[in-house]
């Protein structure tokens, strides 16, 4: 059977979905919040969404992809060029090396071990920007609440990438 040009457009863009995502979660975590002693502080968006879309659907988010869009969050957030990229590229080659593992896990097995990985992505964000910022470390309370509020927005997260991957990835 033939597939027409709308078909494999339609299979095209839908292979985009967890770069477009993951790009607009990205670009999300950059938005301004205006609350009170939390504006400068935000869940690592990207984390979250690297780390799902590497155990579900590692196929479509490659290392290239991920390397972008750390990048990108970099020169829009002022950290060390490449810290960003280097923490997203860790994540994704950790998940993909344990992808026995989080194969048919429980979701709070799956929440665990992103509590782990977004331990040791804060912690190395944290020593990144800590030696090259002229200011210094940030106050280690900052980087828990950033942490704490990562492993907290997990679970809705990961609940609307779960939506996108059965709605949009469906195959029609």
């Amino acid at each position: 059977m033939q597939t027409t040009v709308l078909q494999r457009m339609d299979n095209t863009a839908r292979r985009f979905v967890p770069f477009g995502v993951t790009l607009m979660l990205m670009l999300f975590a950059m938005t301004p919040t205006y609350i009170p002693g939390l504006s400068h502080i935000t869940p690592m968006y990207a984390l979250m969404a690297v780390y799902f879309w590497s155990i579900y659907r590692p196929d479509l988010l490659g290392y290239g992809a991920t390397f972008s869009i750390g990048i990108l969050e970099d020169l829009l957030s002022g950290t060390p060029l490449g810290s960003g990229a280097l923490i997203l590229l860790l994540c994704q080659r950790v998940v993909f090396s344990q992808q026995k593992f989080f194969n048919n896990k429980p979701f709070g097995i799956i929440w665990l071990a992103f509590a782990l990985v977004a331990a040791g992505a804060g912690l190395l964000r944290w020593i990144c920007v800590g030696l090259v910022a002229s200011s210094g470390f940030t106050p280690p309370g900052q980087m828990l609440t950033s942490y704490l509020m990562t492993v907290a927005m997990y679970p809705i997260i990961g609940g609307l990438l779960a939506r996108a991957h059965m709605k949009l990835l469906a195959q029609p």
